[in-house]
């Protein structure tokens, strides 16, 4: 069923209470505006809309944005988000190319997506890769072309095209599959214009429901200056209807629906400090809602916030010692506390969580590893008795030493994937990966092969090669 709906009216934010600042701080993961500003995923758990169009205006803009899901599937929504956001972070962590292409193993996304390793999530997995894939939409007036600082017309498929491998004929995912797939044209564009906004994927995955994340995921970026991304408000107010339309949320022009279905999301958000309130006023069709965001929500190094998790520490305590201490203090206070606590010199008596606070609390009642005091930030250093030696280069052996099958298989395909990505097929992939985890081959005298017969100009018979023991094991 077609969702048309047609807004002229003061739809991004309003300008009675804006406070710009300076974003200062970049998590490790990053979002392409684009498509976190325009908000491609309906933000429900669950639909059986086909299709839905949104118009509305924008600073003297007319801005069409339609979707159309193919025939026998339902447009993107609630956790496609988090394979949407996953896949940008892969390409970028792959250096960009080109042609878009993401080559992936479907364990590592869904760890990259937050979600458990099980038969259920391999499932919904491919679910959500099928409706990225499949899904057409059109954006009139809205895609910003950065660099030229234009407004264009794109028409694609998130995903233009898309590779795996199976074990049955049926087409569900194992532990063992490996996807291959390429990135939109236009999405390709944006990324790597720059056209990027920093994206705390750890607070994200934390997040209890899909709309809450895809909530998350559209606030965040509706912060976002669109001419400017190195700007963002303090405050936001929309149409309840026109916000509606934004998070793609059916609405029949009816302003409770849109509440009710973000009722639990705006909940959550507040109670995990992201949102210092959330505001409804008025009545009936003409109902506003104003979002003020909290000021000293604090980003941490995803790594810092794991590691405090693995001892008990709430998100929210860590975010507080953040803002007070400064994560490079917190992780040499953990460096230290797990050093202690390894030696044997400090005995957990109560809880991990317990004895790290009143280590980070009263540091100086604590001693320092053997190795010695760490140089506080500001002191100056010693100077050098003996010349260092510089560390040597890691061999291809020491490289993969200590690394479980699964990354070391991820490791090697990467890799490899530089001299032969023309060459490899999904197969390819799959069978290198396989071969690695049931300990057929050494990863580190398969990666010297392949770069040897690169260097030599037999990348050919290398992979001919590599398929013909396959085909024998």
């Amino acid at each position: 069923m077609m969702s048309s709906i047609h807004i002229f009216s003061s739809f991004p934010i309003s300008t009675s209470k804006i406070i710009i600042k300076t974003l200062n701080t970049l998590p490790r993961h990053l979002d392409d505006l684009n498509l976190s500003r325009l908000n491609l995923i309906v933000a429900l758990d669950q639909v059986e809309m086909q299709e839905w169009s949104v118009m509305y205006e924008t600073q003297g803009r007319i801005v069409r944005i339609s979707c159309t899901a193919s025939v026998k599937s339902t447009v993107p929504h609630g956790l496609d988000s988090d394979v949407s956001a996953a896949l940008i972070n892969l390409y970028i962590e792959a250096g960009m190319p080109e042609d878009g292409r993401v080559t992936v193993a479907a364990t590592s996304l869904l760890h990259l997506c937050g979600w458990h390793k099980s038969g259920k999530y391999l499932g919904l997995l491919r679910e959500c890769l099928e409706r990225l894939h499949q899904a057409n939409y059109t954006v009139s007036g809205g895609w910003r072309d950065h660099p030229n600082r234009r407004w264009t017309h794109a028409k694609f498929h998130f995903i233009e095209s898309l590779n795996f491998t199976t074990l049955d004929g049926v087409g569900l995912f194992d532990e063992r599959s490996m996807i291959v797939l390429r990135l939109a044209d236009d999405v390709v564009a944006s990324i790597r214009s720059g056209y990027v906004k920093p994206l705390d994927s750890e607070f994200m995955s934390s997040l209890s429901r899909p709309r809450t994340r895809v909530l998350y995921r559209v606030l965040d970026a509706a912060r976002i200056d669109p001419e400017d991304p190195h700007r963002q408000v303090d405050t936001l107010t929309f149409p309840v209807l026109a916000w509606g339309d934004q998070c793609k949320i059916p609405s029949d022009g009816q302003a409770w629906r849109v509440i009710r279905a973000l009722s639990a999301p705006h909940e959550e958000l507040v109670k995990r400090g992201y949102l210092a309130d959330v505001v409804l006023s008025g009545r009936g069709r003409d109902q506003t809602v104003r979002y003020e965001f909290a000021r000293d929500f604090t980003r941490v190094d995803p790594a810092l916030m794991r590691k405090f998790r693995e001892y008990g520490v709430a998100d929210g305590m860590v975010r507080r010692l953040v803002r007070e201490l400064g994560e490079v203090f917190l992780a040499d206070a953990i460096a230290r506390f797990t050093a202690l606590v390894a030696s044997g010199v400090l005995v957990v008596r109560k809880t991990k969580a317990a004895a790290l606070m009143h280590l980070i609390q009263h540091p100086d009642d604590y001693p320092y590893p053997a190795a010695g005091p760490a140089a506080s930030p500001g002191a100056p250093k010693a100077p050098r008795t003996v010349m260092e030696p510089l560390l040597a280069e890691p061999t291809v052996e020491e490289d993969f030493d200590g690394l479980p099958l699964d990354r070391a298989a991820e490791r090697l395909i990467r890799r490899l994937d530089l001299h032969y990505r023309k060459l490899f097929k999904v197969g390819d992939y799959d069978l290198l990966r396989f071969q690695v985890i049931s300990g057929q081959v050494s990863p580190a005298v398969l990666l010297k092969e392949g770069i040897a017969a690169a260097a030599a100009g037999r990348r050919e018979a290398f992979v001919e090669q590599l398929r013909q023991a396959g085909d024998s094991s």
